[in-house]
């Protein structure tokens, strides 16, 4: 008996589609619903994060009538170049022989600008390295 190899064709596209392909509306309700729990970092335009957890990003697309899990909610986060954010502890630096005098100065500033009837406006520039 003589056995001849059997060619088998392998279909492309088997299995369940993702989500992120399925649902209609998803990107844009994932963004709705992240839009004002976003921040960025000052230094790089690229790098933002949001303050939800994966947990309540799905909770509130669910609200929203798009029922997804966590591991979407993660999808979705990655394809919008979202990075989770740590909370880091540091110690402090230690003070300048001079930190009194700036602020100082700048009162006096304020003062003496606020005296002439100009608006004083404040920033915070604090530069990390």
């Amino acid at each position: 008996m003589q056995c001849y190899p059997i060619e088998v064709e392998q279909q492309m596209g088997g299995g369940r589609k993702a989500a992120l392909a399925t649902i209609a509306g998803l990107d844009e309700a994932f963004l709705s619903v992240i839009a004002k729990h976003t921040a960025g970092s000052p230094m790089d335009e690229t790098v933002k994060w949001t303050n939800l957890t994966r947990h309540e990003i799905a909770r509130l697309l669910n609200a929203k009538g798009i029922n997804v899990s966590v591991t979407v909610v993660d999808q979705l986060l990655e394809k919008h170049n979202y990075r989770k954010r740590k909370a880091q502890k540091r110690l402090a630096t230690g003070g300048h022989p001079q930190r009194n005098e700036q602020f100082e100065n700048i009162e006096q500033l304020k003062t003496q600008y606020q005296g002439v009837g100009n608006p004083v406006l404040s920033m915070d520039t604090k530069k990390e390295s």
